[in-house]
């Protein structure tokens, strides 16, 4: 099958040069211009993937390990890319945290160069920008361009300029060695690389305009080629006639083709109103996302896999993502009634007691039912990456008090190693442990006590 994934309209009013490589099974240029781009550390493998941002196209891509890059030679492209350019990507990370490398100009003898810094966009040492829509596991429309004469260099994402700055030193032009790398470390500091995958790298030797950097971002979601539907194997929407929710709860994975109808409303947990603007993804087991659903009235009407296991996160801005696993027969049961999601609103300073995180009795090791609210916690700070937290642990008032005081510390640890584990920078995330010493219930009764055991989240930073 022969693919043709167009990001940026054809700029004919330019007689300069575009080499485009959109890894189809391959790694050459579709102009025939240019060399085949070189793979740097192990090969990584082609595959299919389906691109949730842009309405589920599915498409090839080059998957990549960690400090497993790419190379363009332009000494085997006689001198192309010189003082003025444009380099457009599509791809994804798979961790954000602290510096990632995107694109090296200097072959790995300089720090200098394009990176994501905790999901923001730098140029080392000179500039980065504010929150930029850069997400793990997220396919990025990244754009750059250096104009030769005036030395002024920019940077994009999704059709937006984030960062610009003249380039005095050309530490954005290639040097003798005259090889541009792609996501691959630089031999001054380790460990400044992401394993991920890219669907195009497209090269020019002159500078795109910006208001057409920005089309061909609005272009990228007109141009889907396939898009990735749920295939069932009968338009059913509710479970086979006959079936018991127990057999359903029994279901084996690989039995998943009947679909169900899951319907209902996105409200504010505080006020009851609806959230205008919301989204509900679906993952599979392997929490790899399988679809996402615009519920942009605070509605929904979906049809959905029936699985054995089948995990949604919602989302809505300025709201506490909220993460839930269903199986086969919660899945049916629920799609018999209008469902309502209550989400959490976001904020400042105001400390908001996480639920569901457990622990085993007086240690500091997480049970299984706390995954749920912990992984609400790193879908929050992995979408809002300007965000700071506290973590604060407490305990009830029996036994010693000391110990309840270094057992409530190491049990905010043990979440912040959680999200640590997942990409979230350090930083970002205090812990404290209170001990017994701010009760919100009475510890004279285990039916009060309990509410005392909690961990809470301040957010002092968003």
């Amino acid at each position: 099958m022969s693919y043709c994934f167009l990001l940026l309209g054809t700029y004919h009013a330019y007689a300069q040069r575009q080499g485009v490589y959109s890894f189809n099974k391959n790694f050459e240029d579709e102009t025939g211009l240019f060399p085949a781009l070189k793979v740097l550390g192990e090969k990584g493998e082609f595959k299919e993937d389906i691109l949730p941002e842009l309405k589920n196209a599915k498409r090839p891509v080059y998957v990549f390990e960690k400090n497993c890059g790419l190379q363009f030679d332009n000494r085997a492209a006689s001198g192309f890319l010189g003082n003025s350019y444009t380099i457009e990507m599509y791809f994804k990370f798979s961790a954000l945290d602290s510096w990632k490398r995107v694109i090296d100009f200097k072959n790995r003898k300089s720090d200098n160069g394009c990176y994501i810094y905790d999901g923001k966009l730098n140029f080392y040492n000179f500039a980065t920008s504010d929150r930029a829509p850069v997400r793990r596991n997220e396919y990025t429309h990244y754009v750059i361009s250096r104009n030769g004469q005036t030395k002024q260099f920019k940077m994009y994402i999704d059709g937006e300029s984030k960062i610009e700055f003249t380039d005095k030193n050309d530490d954005a032009v290639i040097d003798e060695d005259q090889v541009l790398n792609f996501f691959f470390d630089d031999l001054m500091v380790k460990d400044e690389a992401s394993e991920g995958a890219v669907a195009l790298i497209k090269i020019s030797d002159f500078v795109i305009p910006a208001n057409e950097i920005k089309q061909s971002f609005v272009n990228l979601n007109k141009t889907v080629l396939k898009k990735a539907e749920l295939k069932v194997d009968s338009p059913t929407l509710s479970p086979p006639a006959n079936t018991s929710l127990d057999s359903l709860s029994s279901l084996p994975a690989t039995s998943a083709n009947a679909t169900v109808k899951l319907e209902g409303k996105i409200q504010n947990e505080k006020n009851k109103q609806v959230i205008p603007k919301a989204v509900i993804i679906l993952y599979d087991k392997n929490r790899a996302e399988m679809a996402r659903f615009d519920a942009l009235d605070g509605k929904f009407n979906i049809v959905i896999p029936l699985y054995q296991n089948l995990d949604l996160t919602i989302e809505a801005q300025g709201f506490l993502p909220l993460s839930l696993t269903y199986n086969a027969a919660q899945i049916a049961e629920k799609s018999n009634y209008t469902n309502i999601f209550n989400l959490k609103p976001v904020s400042l300073k105001e400390p908001t007691t996480l639920q569901n995180i457990r622990f085993v009795q007086g240690k500091a090791e997480l049970l299984p039912e706390s995954d749920e609210e912990l992984n609400q916690l790193w879908v929050f700070m992995r979408d809002n990456p300007n965000a700071e937290i506290e973590l604060h642990g407490h305990t009830d008032n029996q036994g010693d008090f000391d110990l309840n005081v270094a057992l409530s510390k190491q049990r905010v640890e043990t979440v912040k190693n959680f999200l640590v584990s997942k990409g979230i920078a350090a930083h970002r995330i205090t812990s404290r442990g209170f001990g017994p010493t701010r009760p919100i219930a009475s510890n004279n009764r285990e039916e009060t006590r309990q509410l005392n055991r909690r961990v809470e989240m301040v957010i002092t930073k968003l």
